[in-house]
């Protein structure tokens, strides 16, 4: 026996180092290749979103969405492939390394189709419509999600990958069935994209809010398991809570102990502070997987600070998640907060070194004036008697004055510092609510003349038969069309047309003017009209506005 193995021990050596050497050329081989590819970056490299700058270097020749891109693929007869992910995601950072730095899929995307990519945060509308195609196709809602198009622009498929066996079924799937029947192909878009009018784009019928009943209490995570894929709708489901509260002894039991389940969850970073994404949750190894939002912390930081008045104990947590947000997002000049951070790596380099904090720097509109109404809670309940308080008092009128800037000619808001996409209903009202905040704490009249503009605006946002719509005009892009709809249900934030009605409840407050109560009352109509029950329950957020409004009715002695 031991001759047998001195005879083979060389043959041994050799096969092992012929297979070290195959492994070493095979890495320099990956090395080069992206060596040279990040000298010959896509025409991403020109972006200043965020999410679609770190996708130069991919090696899909991505393009942005534009009036040419969709040209291209009318005369060149391809389907488009639209992705759409964000910076915070790490689903999408994961899976933009697995699929689309793989050869085999970029060059079928690259030969088959005219590849797009979309930063979902920079671009609301066309995020939206298409997480609306993928509700349409039972398809989860979580980035990157991809839509398949016709070069008309008629929706055709959607998948939120996981794997790159998954991907790939797909791309090879509807090629196919286009190159080989592109006739069936299109009847399939015509019937996918009659369906989405059927669903999205109908008349409002208003009825009385009474005739809906509140919803059962929610139950509250017993795991950390629980919060595998995230919870959209929790922060809507917790300012519910919120509200029912101040009367509902269960409900404030629930809310205190939620917050305080939330606080002791995995979630929340010990290091830095505060809470990696909740939309995004943790893998199976129980980490979080996404980055860390402006806009949750700045609704934690509301729900935390007027909850610890049922609670005390929850008062240190907000002023946590306001040291948080003044060292991971605020920013001195221009005065306001950075949108997001990336999400932490999950494979840490050799020598364990403490990781950087890669921040998106842009301002978005919506996100920052939920920080200012964050802040001014937050100095309601504490003042002077927290170290944060002059800063939150001072910050939340600086970031108030950018977003003034931040007004389109027409008299708008741009949605982000960058100065690319305006008008957004979201951007509008939540502005016309902090403004209004800011304003109970120190009037200005130079600041009210202001915000009078602010609400003039919402009549380009009004859909003629009720409620508002989410952009004043349709858009277009090469042929492509994308309509305003009349938002009344929630996602991660409250619906469209409960965000205008808070604001003109808040601006009737400001202003005086007890008509604008009957106008908020009127819009709460058209949302409860709107209410599907084939699509699930009538939003929290809805509920919440109704006891904000019943509260404003009494106290106003108005009918």
């Amino acid at each position: 026996m031991h001759e047998v193995i001195e005879r083979y021990a060389p043959r041994f050596a050799v096969l092992s180092g012929v297979s070290l050497l195959i492994v070493l050329m095979a890495w320099l081989g990956m090395g080069l290749r992206m060596l040279e590819r990040r000298q010959h970056p896509n025409a991403l490299s020109t972006c200043t979103e965020a999410y679609l700058s770190t996708c130069q270097y991919q090696l899909v020749n991505w393009r942005e969405w534009r009036a040419e891109t969709f040209s291209e693929a009318q005369k060149t007869d391809r389907l488009v492939f639209v992705e759409v992910g964000a910076f915070w995601s790490g689903r999408a950072k994961r899976l933009g390394r697995e699929l689309f730095q793989d050869s085999g899929v970029a060059d079928l995307l690259n030969r088959e189709f005219i590849p797009v990519k979309v930063d979902a945060d920079s671009a609301p509308k066309r995020a939206r419509y298409l997480r609306q195609v993928a509700q349409l196709l039972n398809t989860p809602l979580r980035y990157p999600l991809i839509v398949i198009f016709t070069p008309d622009g008629e929706p055709l498929a959607a998948l939120a990958p996981e794997t790159r066996s998954e991907l790939m079924r797909l791309l090879e799937a509807t090629s196919k069935s286009y190159r080989t029947n592109p006739e069936e192909t299109h009847r399939q878009a015509d019937a996918l994209t009659r369906l989405w009018e059927q669903r999205w784009f109908r008349p409002a019928t208003p009825i009385e809010v009474d005739s809906l009943a509140e919803p059962s209490l929610p139950e509250l995570p017993k795991t950390a398991e629980d919060w595998i894929g995230g919870q959209p709708d929790l922060l809507n489901e917790l300012e519910w809570l919120l509200a029912q509260s101040h009367s509902d002894l269960e409900a404030r039991s629930l809310l205190v102990a939620f917050l305080h389940h939330l606080r002791q969850s995995v979630l929340w970073d010990p290091k830095s502070g505060g809470f990696y994404a909740l939309a995004e949750g943790v893998d199976y190894e129980l980490k979080p997987i996404g980055g860390k939002l402006l806009t949750e912390h700045a609704r934690l930081l509301r729900l935390y600070a007027l909850a610890s008045r049922h609670d005390r104990t929850l008062a240190p947590i907000a002023h946590e998640i306001a040291q948080a947000m003044r060292t991971i997002f605020w920013n001195e000049r221009p005065a306001g907060f950075y949108h997001s951070t990336r999400p932490p790596l999950t494979v840490r380099a050799l020598s364990d070194a403490p990781q950087g904090l890669h921040t998106d720097r842009t301002v978005v509109a919506e996100s920052n004036a939920l920080a200012v109404l964050a802040l001014v809670d937050y100095w309601r309940v504490f003042g002077h008697a927290s170290s944060h308080g002059n800063w939150a008092f001072k910050s939340a009128q600086r970031t108030l004055e950018t977003l003034r800037a931040m007004q389109t000619p027409e008299g708008h808001l741009y949605h982000t510092s960058r100065r690319q996409t305006a008008e957004w209903l979201r951007d509008l009202s939540l502005t016309l609510l902090a403004g209004c905040a800011v304003e109970t704490l120190q009037p200005d009249p130079s600041r009210r003349r202001w915000l009078a503009q602010l609400s003039r605006m919402l009549v380009f946002y009004m859909d003629p038969t009720g409620g508002y719509y989410d952009t004043p005009r349709s858009k277009q892009w090469g042929g492509w069309s994308l309509t305003p709809v009349r938002m009344s249900v929630d996602d991660a934030l409250p619906a469209d047309n409960v965000l205008v009605a808070q604001a003109l409840l808040a601006y009737s407050r400001t202003s005086g003017d007890p008509a604008l109560l009957e106008q908020a009352m009127q819009t709460l109509r058209v949302v409860a009209g709107d209410h599907d029950p084939q699509q699930g329950g009538q939003s929290f957020s809805f509920f919440a506005l109704r006891h904000a409004i019943r509260h404003a009715t009494t106290t106003t002695g108005t009918h």
